[in-house]
């Protein structure tokens, strides 16, 4: 079943990694990648084809060797950053205690098949070759992989199975020859290049699956994959498992029940599988130290900071938490708050919008970065009600954190959209009679940044099923006049008034909420409102699938100049 990748891409059959020269590690950005204290950050680990190529990495506090986790995120071979897709991994890594490395690597169509995979040798190299730098056991070095970056990471593992004492594939693709994802909208030309015939197209996805490289040598696996993945049927991880295990390794299989394509849009009552992820880890890679916690200090990243609670449906006490970016000023900062999407039911404060932290950062805003209670548990109104708790809590803390309470934005991205601008459409003042200080605020804002959002439920609800918005939203079973009475009174499109603070609309062409945001755009026009709406042409849905696209990082720099003029 073996296939050599020296046989397929003689790019990989060149001078071993390992016998060239060390790459010094240096550390280009010490405030790392903006959501985990203590990130080493924009590490260069290899120059090829005229770039430079990044890693972040996080070392445990103390002197003791750990493990060492490489991360790859997906992206579909053409997105995706170090940033991008993989926040709550390295979230759950970081808790575990292991020291990690998340990387970039080329993408098509500016390099085809197999640049990844030679990108991913490179990384695992130069991390073996600067072991004692980051207190690692280069003996002990796993690959933790999500979507494509797993058919990259696993060609790898076969081939280099010496270096790797374990891997892990999350929603994974593992037999490319079945998908038909390289047959929609020229996939397959922009991974690999063009191809003569369907016959030459065929062998050329057989030789680049994992599957056909399977060998006796493979390492460790755990494979995790969503019950209702469409994309890649589950069928695929049970086959790899099989191949595996049929070679003399292990292999094991954690089936995320009723779950689709991405971790990351699995929801938390199905979070479980983290711990599962981190206990296979410390089985395989042991010994892991104890976590010792970080001394943050008064640094400039906070994290999980408690902004309010609630009673969950079995009475017991639950806190809303938050990160925080304070940046050192002698003057009070601007503020934005930042709402993750994930339809209202998946994502967390590193999730989805991890791009545009450190633009805001860098710029000197003060942000933070919000959890919000999410559907089906809970409604579209707690939502609000979590969003605008935020907005009180955070004015109520100005001095505490040096932000101007004067100067507050909002940023949601997907359904937090839909979030944002209905809280900037509606009145907000504080309630002067609360034993509560910070309901004695007021929630309004002086600005709002909106990508790609949901603006206008009624002609996108069809029926009340139960995955309906109707039913997830707002626990209506029937498309009545009260139902849709009830999506009208929810849609910021119908909330437009002449009094909303300026609004900046960020939004790709080439996706089905575009319309939204011309329609949405038209009508703060007519009835007066200061917007503004930048266009990526081309772009498709969420902006960590911008990242690894020169041709529309200018949104971020826009989005901060449009910040700064409006919050002076």
């Amino acid at each position: 079943m073996f296939v050599s990748l020296c046989t397929l891409w003689p790019a990989l059959a060149t001078q071993p990694l390992a016998t060239q020269p060390c790459r010094s590690a240096r550390v280009e950005n010490p405030e790392g990648n903006y959501f985990i204290p203590g990130t080493l950050g924009a590490i260069t680990f290899r120059e090829v084809a005229g770039l430079e190529l990044k890693l972040d990495a996080y070392i445990q506090p103390g002197s003791t060797r750990r493990p060492g986790i490489l991360v790859v995120h997906g992206g579909g071979w053409t997105s995706g950053s170090r940033i991008a897709f993989v926040g709550q991994l390295l979230e759950t890594l970081t808790e575990a205690g292991f020291n990690w490395f998340s990387i970039d690597y080329r993408l098509a169509p500016g390099e085809k098949h197999p640049a990844a995979t030679e990108d991913l040798a490179a990384a695992l190299e130069f991390v073996r070759c600067n072991a004692d730098f980051f207190k690692i056991d280069p003996d002990r070095l796993a690959i933790v992989a999500e979507d494509s970056g797993v058919q990259s990471a696993f060609l790898l593992a076969s081939q280099k199975p010496e270096r790797v004492a374990a891997i892990v594939g999350l929603g994974g693709f593992y037999n490319l020859s079945t998908l038909p994802f390289f047959d929609e909208h020229g996939n397959f030309e922009l991974v690999f290049g063009p191809v003569h015939s369907k016959d030459e197209q065929k062998s050329r996805l057989r030789a680049a699956s994992p599957i056909r490289a399977v060998n006796k040598d493979h390492p460790p696996a755990l494979l995790i994959h969503g019950s209702l993945d469409t994309e890649v049927p589950i069928e695929q991880a049970r086959a790899y498992c099989e191949a595996v295990k049929e070679e003399g390794s292990t292999c094991n299989l954690i089936e995320v029940q009723n779950r689709i394509h991405r971790p990351e849009n699995w929801l938390p009552s199905q979070w479980a599988y983290k711990a599962r992820l981190t206990d296979w880890l410390k089985e395989v890679l042991k010994p892991v130290p104890p976590v010792v916690p970080p001394d943050v200090g008064n640094g400039p990243l906070r994290k999980n900071l408690v902004y309010g609670s609630y009673d969950d449906s079995a009475g017991r006490a639950q806190d809303l938490l938050m990160d925080a970016y304070l940046p050192e000023s002698d003057e009070p900062a601007t503020a934005i708050i930042l709402a993750h999407g994930g339809g209202w039911e998946a994502g967390n404060k590193v999730t989805y919008l991890t791009p545009v932290l450190e633009p805001l950062a860098r710029a000197g805003f003060a942000w933070f970065s919000i959890d919000y209670r999410l559907t089906p548990e809970y409604r579209n109104w707690n939502q609000l009600e979590d969003l605008r708790r935020a907005v009180r809590y955070i004015r109520a803390h100005a001095s505490d954190f040096n932000i101007n309470p004067l100067r507050i934005g909002i940023l949601g991205e997907s359904a937090s959209g839909q979030m944002v601008t209905q809280t900037a459409a509606l009145p907000c003042p504080g309630n002067p009679e609360s034993d509560d200080p910070v309901e004695r605020e007021s929630c309004e804002v002086q600005a709002v940044v909106s990508f790609y959002g949901v603006y206008d439920f009624l002609p996108m609800v069809k029926d009340a099923s139960p995955r309906s918005f109707a039913q997830r939203l707002f626990g209506r079973t029937s498309l009545d006049d009260e139902t849709r009475s009830i999506l009208r009174q929810y849609s910021p499109y119908h909330q437009i008034h002449s009094g909303l603070p300026p609004i900046l609309l960020i939004n790709g062409t080439n996706e089905f909420l575009w319309e939204q945001a011309e329609a949405f755009a038209e009508r703060l026009g007519g009835a007066g409102v200061e917007y503004d709406l930048i266009r990526l042409e081309g772009a498709p849905h969420g902006m960590e699938n911008w990242e690894g696209h020169a041709e529309w990082q200018f949104y971020k720099q826009e989005m901060v100049d449009w910040l700064k003029k409006k919050l002076r």
